[in-house]
């Protein structure tokens, strides 16, 4: 493997992984800290606050100051944090540098798709797929190795595993392409005359949204069935499997017949699973076929993104991109979560049905925002 996509696989694999295992260790911190889960779910929450308030301002910063200096910078700063984050004291200190610590890995998660697409540009779709495979594993790879972790060495141990980590992609990251350009404020008026980048963006919302809607239902609809819980899991493993193994495919085939027709496809495939397991009740297909909707969309998507980005906006596209990431995630699990409240009364599988009728929708309007993007001026457009 290119030591280059090594050093970016690795970053984005660090802040998956850690939070995703974090959360086996709250239990253990709210007994070591005598307080209980209500309090303790703030390591979680006070890191994605971090990330999302970081995610355009060092995006800005690292267009002016460079790309692989903050992103270099983020990664230690990470590391370090981790380190105190294992000999905190008490909670108050806890959820301060889990702060902290979101604020650093906003600047891993929100450069890595920019540098990934600069650094592999005749590879874009590939490299961008590879990246979505490793979200996809340090998602997996998360609450088992979390488990272990704990179970043997403690919950301070989930924050010395991100040591090593860390200085690996440190170290392999000093041969990344640079992304130089404008600050934040020039970068985002550029970015709202590029309608054909604002389309990708709002089909980006679209998928994520779509996507985390459908995590939100499967539990839910699954346990009403009388599954346990340790079953569901193993049963949602599918998606994100099917993304790790399919996403660098599907991100090849984009390279050659183009970012929107593989984007679109998967748009296509994503509103049929949805549809196909809401009408017949049977969560197979919609994992099957949501899994692979995913691993067609999310790398040829992206790479549309960051090709259709104004010219010198390249690193405030790529926080434009996490953002997106955000908001899409917080609106499907806004939108599920309340659609199955509405219509639980009913039975689940009835609110199963309707939920999934909207969440196809959904994937049917980011196919059409993709189509569109054919049919609008080509202001800020820049070759796939």
């Amino acid at each position: 493997m290119d030591l280059r996509l090594a050093a970016l696989l690795i970053g984005i694999t660090l802040s998956t992984v850690d939070s995703s295992a974090l959360n086996l260790a709250l239990p253990s911190l709210a007994a070591h800290f005598h307080s209980h889960a209500g309090d303790v779910q703030w390591a979680s929450t006070l890191y994605l606050v971090g990330s999302a308030l970081a995610f355009l301002p060092l995006s800005g910063l690292a267009g002016r100051a460079g790309t692989v200096r903050v992103y270099r910078a983020s990664l230690i700063c990470f590391s370090m944090i981790s380190f105190f984050l294992a000999l905190s004291p008490n909670l108050a200190v806890l959820y301060l540098l889990r702060f902290l610590q979101g604020v650093a890995g906003a600047g891993i998660v929100g450069l890595v798709p920019g540098m990934t697409a600069a650094t592999f540009p005749e590879r874009r779709g590939w490299a961008l797929g590879m990246v979505a495979g490793a979200v996809a594993a340090g998602t997996m790879m998360g609450p088992p190795l979390g488990g272990f972790m704990v179970d043997w060495f403690g919950w301070r141990s989930i924050f010395f595993i991100n040591l090593p980590f860390g200085l690996a992609a440190f170290l392999l990251s000093g041969r990344l392409t640079e992304l130089h350009g404008v600050g934040l404020r020039e970068g985002l008026r550029r970015a709202i005359r590029a309608p054909r980048f604002l389309l990708a963006l709002l089909a980006t919302v679209c998928f994520f949204a779509q996507s985390f809607g459908s995590n939100l239902l499967w539990p839910f609809y699954l346990e009403a069935g009388g599954m346990t819980p340790s079953r569901v899991g193993l049963a949602m493993l599918l998606p994100p499997v099917l993304l790790m193994i399919l996403g660098p495919l599907a991100g090849r085939l984009s390279d050659r017949v183009g970012y929107e027709r593989v984007s679109w496809l998967g748009s296509a495939v994503l509103s049929l699973a949805s549809w196909t397991q809401g009408i017949t009740g049977r969560v197979v297909p919609g994992l099957a076929g949501i899994g692979i909707g995913r691993a067609l969309f999310q790398a040829a998507n992206n790479a549309a993104v960051l090709s259709q980005a104004p010219p010198e906006t390249e690193a405030v596209a790529s926080g434009l991109l996490s953002m997106a990431r955000v908001a899409g995630q917080g609106l499907g699990s806004l939108l599920a979560g309340s659609m199955w409240g509405a219509f639980e009364h009913h039975g689940a599988r009835h609110a199963f049905l309707v939920s999934n009728l909207v969440l196809g929708a959904i994937a049917v309007l980011a196919g059409v925002l993709i189509l569109s993007r054919r049919r609008v001026g080509t202001i800020g457009r820049r070759p796939e």
